[in-house]
């Protein structure tokens, strides 16, 4: 389906032909589908913008996403959610009820801003769920560091910007404890008080311990978006909050 459902036949028609492939829905699935979506009507449908937020929810990452939330949430009359805080659908154990429940909410959102920090987990499934024509036009991606910005050293006089050069060695270089060294020695240079174990405990706090990366069919799909002006890269949290802006 190339358009939103617009009534609950045309609904029902979606799930069953667009997300379960066939699956049956059963009379009770059924009415317990519809009356899942009069219970959200004001929450779906209300006159505010719905921004339908998704992403990773392991720590450190999740962060990431309630800060997104703040901003979002900023704005006039606006409402943006994570899935895991709506209600549950409660549907037959044959129905994949979070996979229902995500294109519930992702059909009749007004944005879906999604934050990428790696390429595993439930935000690369999410990734390839809102690729579908139906919900491309409306999602936003903040992939982090998919470029790298301060790989000039004029730029690296500051302690902030020091720390975004390490986040940028960590998801680039090879050889990330070489590189963090030099840059420590850079920045001791500027006069900044900041040492190779700081930075790698920077890291460690940002990334959680993981090696971050992106797979060749993730920035296949990241080269798509950029073409469409829907992905923003962004280094630290406050470049994340700034790029937000782009979210409509």
């Amino acid at each position: 389906m190339a358009k939103i459902p617009e009534n609950t036949d045309e609904l029902t028609d979606f799930i069953i032909d667009d997300v379960l492939y066939g699956l049956e829905l059963d009379p009770v699935d059924s009415e317990r589908l519809l009356s899942y979506m009069r219970e959200r009507h004001e929450h779906l449908f209300g006159p505010h913008s719905t921004y339908f937020v998704l992403g990773s929810y392991e720590s450190p990452f999740k962060y990431r996403l309630d800060k997104a939330l703040d901003v979002l949430n900023h704005r006039h009359d606006a409402y943006a959610y994570l899935l895991a805080t709506q209600p549950d659908l409660c549907v037959s154990d044959k129905i994949p009820d979070l996979k229902v429940k995500f294109f519930l909410h992702a059909l009749y959102a007004d944005a879906i801003p999604l934050i990428l920090e790696h390429d595993t987990g439930g935000a690369v499934a999410e990734f390839g769920r809102v690729e579908r024509p139906t919900l491309l036009d409306r999602t936003y991606l903040f992939p982090r560091v998919l470029e790298e910005r301060y790989d000039d050293e004029s730029l690296l006089t500051t302690q902030d910007a020091i720390r975004a050069r390490a986040i940028e060695l960590a998801y680039h270089a090879d050889n990330l404890n070489e590189r963090l060294a030099a840059l420590a020695e850079r920045a001791r240079d500027q006069g900044l008080d900041i040492s190779t174990q700081d930075l790698g405990s920077y890291v460690d706090s940002e990334l959680g311990g993981r090696t971050p990366l992106y797979s060749g069919l993730i920035t296949d799909s990241l080269v798509h978006l950029e073409s469409l002006d829907q992905c923003f890269s962004w280094t630290t949290t406050e470049e994340l909050e700034e790029q937000l802006s782009h979210v409509l």
